[in-house]
């Protein structure tokens, strides 16, 4: 008996190659679990951004008694302009203290750099690559601080007539000498009452697509707190007022298509996040029809929704 219980004291190297395997199998079958787990994660918290920008955006409204403008002033000067919808919405999330660095009757590269390059968690989708600074491409070349949400500005890009529920001033070119904008009294187009389609079908901010050589600085996706107008909003559906129109779903592809860097589609898998105009948050499906995307993105089209999306 005791040379048997000898002969037992070590693993045989055949016993010790199935332990090994059966360890990589369990280590294959985890890391996609995990993987799963933190992307359900980031989707949620990357919904509870955009319901914090929604609930930011009826206070606003509370306040003025109108809908954050998606920019002031002129837009002539982009990549340089004056303040856009993220600026206006910091007292609202709490950041009261980079909102005060502001001087909305100047230009953006003539703020404080902290008014600019200050990080704000909530304008960032955790599932993409931390925001950084968008230097040499933006206003100035130290750059401000990038985001993942833009405004939903309709079909078409139309500055002042866009069909979307935020679009900029009426009046965009109140400026003096090309860099003090009149901030006597501005007043947005857009009120809930104006959204006529039903604020729980239209559309309010989304998710922006980027083209991963684009992504974080460069092209479409510099700062948001610049007024380089792409980086700030998005488009999406049938152009209505181009022909031939340029046709936007969510996340186009291939990547380069010229609508790539102006349309939605955020980084989670088979949907694209966005908060609709009473406030609610959806993930859209990335199939959607474009006919679909066009009327829920234009505030008083009149149409009625039939899809499921």
């Amino acid at each position: 008996m005791r040379a048997l219980s000898r002969l037992r004291s070590a693993f045989t190297l055949i016993e010790l190659l199935v332990v090994i395997a059966i360890i990589a199998i369990l280590i294959a079958l985890l890391v996609p679990a995990v993987q799963k787990v933190r992307e359900a994660a980031n989707r949620a918290q990357c919904q509870n951004h955009l319901k914090q920008i929604g609930l930011a955006t009826h206070n606003f409204h509370d306040a003025y008694h109108f809908v954050v403008p998606a920019w002031i002033g002129d837009n002539a000067l982009d990549p340089d302009g004056w303040a856009p919808w993220p600026v206006f919405l910091l007292p609202f999330l709490e950041q009261d203290q980079i909102f005060k660095l502001w001087d909305i009757t100047k230009l953006c590269s003539q703020q404080v750099p902290a008014a600019y390059q200050s990080v704000v968690p909530v304008f960032q989708c955790p599932t993409r690559p931390p925001n950084q600074l968008s230097n040499n491409t933006d206003f100035i070349a130290a750059g401000g601080m990038t985001g993942d949400y833009g405004a939903c500005f309709g079909p078409d890009a139309d500055g002042s007539t866009s069909k979307g529920a935020i679009i900029p001033l009426a009046k965009m070119n109140k400026t003096v000498n090309g860099n003090v904008f009149l901030t006597d009294k501005f007043k947005g187009q857009v009120t809930w009452l104006r959204i006529t389609d039903g604020t729980s079908n239209t559309l309010m901010f989304g998710e922006k697509h980027v083209e991963p050589k684009h992504l974080r600085g460069k092209n479409e996706d510099r700062s948001i707190f610049g007024s380089n107008n792409p980086s700030i909003r998005r488009m999406a559906g049938i152009e209505q007022t181009n022909a031939p129109p340029t046709i936007r779903p969510l996340r186009p592809a291939p990547d380069t298509t010229t609508a790539a860097d102006s349309s939605f589609g955020g980084p989670h898998p088979g949907i694209c996040n966005f908060v609709m105009c009473d406030g609610t948050v959806r993930g859209i499906n990335l199939a959607v029809s474009v006919t679909t995307l066009t009327w829920l993105i234009m505030r008083d089209d009149g149409q009625n929704i039939r899809e499921d999306y």
